[in-house]
């Protein structure tokens, strides 16, 4: 048989046979039909067996005389789930006619590509090395390889016991061992049987214990993930080095101290290790103390000052050293180590000499008050300067935002196109939506033959109108109006749009969400029929706000044309304005005729929406029932004044038999805000959950919350409790989005700090907002100079916190209500503490409720 029609059968043997009887013409000369079979293949993937597909990858792997084309061929076909093309003997047997040349050019591709999830490269490669006549290459994907051929996940113990004579006789394994350090994800590998193996090789002489010791502690010093450290930081543990060792590489431990807290804990126990020989200097130590005490773990931050106290005990010199680190740790915000730290140096401080007291005299100022006057009566410093300590607290806040104006609508159809495309490659800024979303009517009316020749790179091959649904991403959805540019959209399905119907809204759609798919599917319409030259809706600022006067001229412009003007696009206008008392603006909106005109006018004069009257709902069992604020929904006069789908987001939240009314797929996206960009109550009560949701799982949509604080109108219940719960979000920078918002809140006046405090305490004790992540997010807020903000929202907060039992870990918040309370010089008894403060015993809950207690009574 010919290859063609060994292929055809799917007879790789018959295939190899077939191109040793072909030259390299003969074979060239085949490609374009194999290449036309492989296209065939690929649309009818499920058509063909594993037999043909591996006799076309064989033919295409002898017929590409040159390496480069020969390995994209291989890499095209071999699959995870199909062909493992470097471990198949089929393929190496085509592989092992080539010449030198071309075995060490696909060598080097094969070793400058990380290796599959599936299958056994590195036979191959070691292979390939000896035909080439060239040593194993030492490349990322060729260690890890080389990791899982020697250890795979399905090892039995007999074949991880035959590991080392097996990798002692191969010339390559040194080189590959000491690569093995420099690769990314080679220490997820490294687990219990490649770390004896580590150790068994440097038994036998293979590598050496100083070089292996060196790479892994440098290693450990560059940083990586969690999971890749790992493997090396417990090969450091089982390499044990002695005292002398560790001395001898103090330069490359120190280093290890600003690692992953685990590898911190380790290079830290090794140098006290080393420290109690006498083998370190006391310069070292007090540089070790430098970089442990910029950190925040309490077990590294104690273990510290424990080691600093043992060496203080040595000399002066020591002494003087433990000093100068102990001063170090005056920086650190939790007021029971600062407590700590000024025992250690006052400890050795006699001993030490006077000499260090104008450096303690300095290092005072970075403790709180009441610390500050412990290390005054421990050190016998002086007391902070009169002007100093009579200077009156000020309060320090973030500016008022200000809104970002938009651009002008887009300029041409190239333009429109252009940000099209941004859109539909994940732009999801409201902005780059509501623009283009105007654009593409705008256009479209002005010359639509020229608008759709230039979107026709940008939507390609894809039937948006038919492919696009309900489930498809949010700024996807705008394809379905550029399909209609595009001719997709007939006119009766345009007038079926209008009643409603159409592929981006479902029954039980999320309120917010069906307001941008009513819009999608309106201005779709409207581009098919030709009515209207331009959108009213496209906001003025990038938050969606839309100024009045830019609505009223508008709609102005559309009467002198006597142009149509969208029912959904118009009742989002309204939901947008930004509300105005400018005379102007009320006298121009009264001169439209139109009854789009009539009802602005009336709106303006009215103030915009009327806010809602919200109620809160106590939590239910467990975290998945978090409290709630709903609200109920508008009067009955309002109602018939909103286009329907704009009425049902503002619908009642509660059942006539009072259960909440739940809304499948709620997700906070900047469009979603965008709806009501004036009203942030109401945008808080329907998105609440879902900012709850976000900041409990790590969900992205937690870091929006700062632009829901930063919208208009009323901040009542709803948007508090909003803010609460995300104070104890999973993710750092969902944690910062609240404590901006909290300050921002305080920074407006709208911050009402006994109903924050209130339901922070409700969200902890019901587990929404974790009593191990809220510190972090108070102190940063307090550390922004918030103090006196901070301090009025906890001392709300702690009497719901402390009673009637006190909540696992509330020492912490008590802390931080001590330094915020004593910096911003707030007085009077909290009852509560007061009470705790009465308690006999020496639990840190009673220390810090003491501390506090002695604060608030201070005269």
């Amino acid at each position: 048989m010919s290859l063609l029609d060994c292929v055809d059968a799917g007879d790789a043997n018959g295939v190899v046979a077939a191109l040793a009887t072909l030259g390299p013409a003969e074979r060239r000369a085949l490609l374009p039909e194999l290449k036309r079979r492989r296209k065939e293949m690929s649309a009818a993937w499920w058509e063909h067996s594993g037999g043909r597909k591996l006799a076309l990858l064989v033919a295409g792997l002898g017929c590409h005389t040159a390496p480069s084309s020969a390995f994209s061929w291989a890499s095209g076909i071999g699959s995870p789930t199909g062909i493992v093309v470097w471990q198949n003997e089929t393929v190496l047997a085509v592989v092992d006619r080539q010449s030198p040349q071309w075995q060490a050019e696909v060598l080097r591709r094969i070793a400058d590509r990380r290796p599959g999830w599936f299958g056994d490269e590195y036979p191959a490669i070691e292979r390939l090395a000896r035909a080439a006549g060239e040593p194993v290459p030492v490349t990322d994907g060729v260690v890890l390889a080389w990791q899982h051929h020697h250890v795979p996940s399905y090892a039995t113990e007999e074949f991880q016991r035959e590991l080392v004579p097996r990798l002692a006789q191969a010339p390559s394994t040194p080189s590959l061992l000491l690569g093995m350090f420099d690769v990314v994800g080679a220490g997820d590998q490294l687990g219990e049987a490649w770390r004896g193996a580590v150790l068994g090789l440097i038994d036998a002489g293979v590598v050496e214990r100083d070089e292996i010791l060196d790479r892994c502690v440098a290693r450990l010093a560059r940083g990586g993930r969690p999971g890749d450290q790992r493997g090396f930081q417990r090969l450091l543990e089982q390499l044990a080095p002695a005292p002398e060792e560790i001395a001898a590489r103090i330069r490359a431990y120190l280093p290890l101290l600003d690692s992953l807290s685990p590898v911190a804990a380790l290079g830290q126990a090794q140098l006290a290790e080393a420290d109690a020989e006498g083998l370190l200097e006391p310069e070292h130590l007090v540089e070790a103390s430098a970089t442990v005490f910029f950190r925040s773990e309490k077990k590294l931050l104690r273990a510290q000052l424990s080691w600093l106290d043992r060496s203080g005990r040595r000399s002066p010199e020591w002494a003087a050293a433990a000093v100068r680190g102990a001063a170090l740790a005056f920086g650190q915000s939790d007021a029971e180590l600062q407590g700590r730290a000024l025992k250690v140096a006052a400890r050795h401080l006699k001993v030490a000499g006077p000499a260090l007291l104008p450096e303690l005299q300095a290092a005072i100022e970075l403790l709180g008050p009441a610390q500050a006057a412990s290390a005054v009566a421990l050190f016998g410093l002086d007391v902070p300067a009169a002007s100093d300590a009579a200077a009156p607290y000020e309060e320090l806040l973030p500016p008022l935002p200000q809104r970002l104006p938009l651009a002008g609508p887009l300029d041409g159809p190239a333009a429109v196109a252009e940000e099209l495309a941004a859109v539909l490659a994940g732009d999801d800024s409201v902005a780059a939506f509501e623009r283009t979303l105007d654009g593409l009517v705008r256009e479209s009316f002005q010359d639509g033959e020229a608008l759709r020749t230039a979107l026709k790179p940008v939507l390609g091959e894809e039937k948006w109108a038919e492919t696009l649904n309900v489930w498809s991403p949010v700024q996807s959805w705008i394809a379905l109006t550029a399909a209609a540019v595009a001719g997709s959209v007939s006119a009766s399905w345009a007038h079926a749009l209008l009643q409603g119907q159409g592929p981006l809204r479902s029954r039980h759609q999320e309120r917010l969400k069906a307001v941008l798919a009513t819009r999608v599917h309106e201005a779709t319409a409207l581009i098919v029929l030709g009515r209207t030259p331009f959108l009213v809706a496209t906001p003025s600022y990038a938050d969606g706000g839309l100024e009045a006067a830019v609505l009223v001229e508008r709609l102005a412009a559309l009467e002198a044309a006597e142009a149509a003007v969208g029912a959904a696009d118009f009742d989002q206008a309204l939901l947008r304005v930004v509300p105005t008392d400018d005379p102007a603006v009320a006298s121009a909106a009264k001169q439209l005729r139109s009854p789009e005109g009539r009802r602005l006018a009336r709106w303006l004069a009215q103030g915009g929406l009327p806010g809602q009257r919200t109620e809160r709902l106590p939590a239910g069992p467990g975290p998945r029932w978090p409290p709630r604020a709903v609200q109920p929904g508008l009067a009955p006069d309002q109602e018939p004044l909103l286009h329907p789908d704009i009425r049902r987001m503002l619908n009642p939240m509660l059942d006539r038999e009072g259960h909440h009314i739940v809304i499948y797929g709620d997700t906070v996206t900047p469009c979603a805000l965008a709806v009501l960009p004036c009203h942030r109550e109401e945008l808080a009560a329907r998105l609440g959950d879902a900012f709850v949701e976000a900041a409990q799982y790590g969900g992205e949509g937690a870091r929006l919350l700062l632009q829901l604080v930063e919208a208009g109108g009323p901040a009542g219940p709803a948007v508090h409790l909003t803010v609460a719960c995300a104070l104890g979000a999973a993710r750092a920078e969902a944690r910062t989005a609240a404590v901006d918002s909290l300050l921002l809140l305080a920074a407006q006046g709208a911050l009402d700090a006994d109903r924050l405090g209130s339901d922070l305490a409700e969200a902890v004790r019901c587990g929404v907002a974790p009593l191990n992540r809220l510190p972090l997010s108070l102190r940063q807020a307090a550390e922004s100079g918030a103090y006196r903000t901070v301090w009025s929202v906890l001392r709300a907060a702690l009497p719901g916190l402390l009673a009637p039992e006190p909540i696992r870990g509330v020492p912490e918040l008590l802390a931080i209500a001590t330094d915020c309370a004593a910096r911003s010089g707030a007085t009077g008894a909290l009852p509560v503490v007061e009470a705790l403060a009465a308690q006999r015993g020496s639990s840190r809950l009673l220390k810090e409720a003491r501390a506090l207690h002695a604060v608030l009574t201070a005269s």
